[in-house]
């Protein structure tokens, strides 16, 4: 005997039946997003009926890698993401979500002719008091291809990495902090200027040297102090064996 859910669920299919024998593709609202296989479930409107799980369509995605954008979710009336469901051949069972669409109400990002943005969004923004080079922020992590060559890297909230489209590269940050295994290596092939607003310091777990083909200097507005375990020299004499160590000493500003 056939009880009320079962009746439902029949009715259900009729009406999703007749639907996509209307509709090759129709427009909804997400509202349920599975992260894990990259699934969701839409509100169709004006109907306001909800699907089943969904596949999200992306052209590179497959084997554990690829190309991702995590849909988000809403009520389905006012809230989620607004995209397009597409039937093979007429199946209501056969759908999957093909894109997004935006609207009044979902902004797209403002891009200039010929130029690309990718931008996430996430909830601790600064609201765009820090902003990208030329670009625009505050809402999330952006990458900004711009027709003029240049290129922009930022996280939304104080860090940008800056290609100038002139072989010039700029990185203005809070901190920055280098972790290698190895070797770090910084060869410049012209001048190199380090230079800090507060204190600076230089140590090893060995040796430490300076070595140049010309002058090599220090400047201070204080004193200058040169202290070693071993001995102490400028290198351009050496003192004889028999003589002590050369004790710390400072040089007067």
């Amino acid at each position: 005997m056939m009880g009320d859910g079962d009746l439902e669920r029949v009715i259900l299919g009729v009406v999703e039946r007749w639907s996509a024998s209307r509709y090759a593709e129709r427009h909804g609202l997400v509202t349920s997003y599975d992260p894990k296989k990259h699934l969701a479930k839409v509100t169709f409107m004006p109907e306001g009926q909800e699907s089943g799980w969904l596949p999200i369509e992306t052209g590179h995605i497959g084997d554990g890698y690829g190309i991702a954008v995590g849909l988000q979710p809403g009520d389905g009336k006012t809230t989620g993401d607004q995209v397009v469901v597409r039937y093979q051949e007429g199946d209501f069972e056969g759908g999957k979500i093909v894109q997004r669409v935006h609207s009044d109400d979902q902004k797209p990002p403002e891009v200039q002719s010929g130029e690309m943005v990718i931008w996430t969004r996430f909830q601790k923004s600064d609201g765009g008091a820090e902003s990208a080079n030329g670009a625009q922020a505050g809402k999330g992590q952006m990458i900004y291809f711009k027709k003029d060559g240049s290129a922009v890297l930022t996280d939304g909230n104080g860090a940008t990495i800056t290609l100038d489209g002139n072989g010039n590269i700029k990185i203005a940050c809070k901190d920055l902090e280098v972790d290698a295994s190895a070797n770090v290596k910084l060869l410049p092939q012209k001048n190199f200027i380090a230079k800090a607003g507060g204190d600076a310091g230089v140590g090893a777990g060995g040796n430490v040297e300076v070595q140049a083909s010309g002058s090599v200097g220090l400047d201070a507005s204080g004193g200058v102090t040169a202290q070693g375990g071993g001995s102490v020299s400028d290198s351009s004499v050496s003192p004889p064996s028999s003589q002590p160590t050369i004790p710390p000493f400072t040089v007067p500003a």
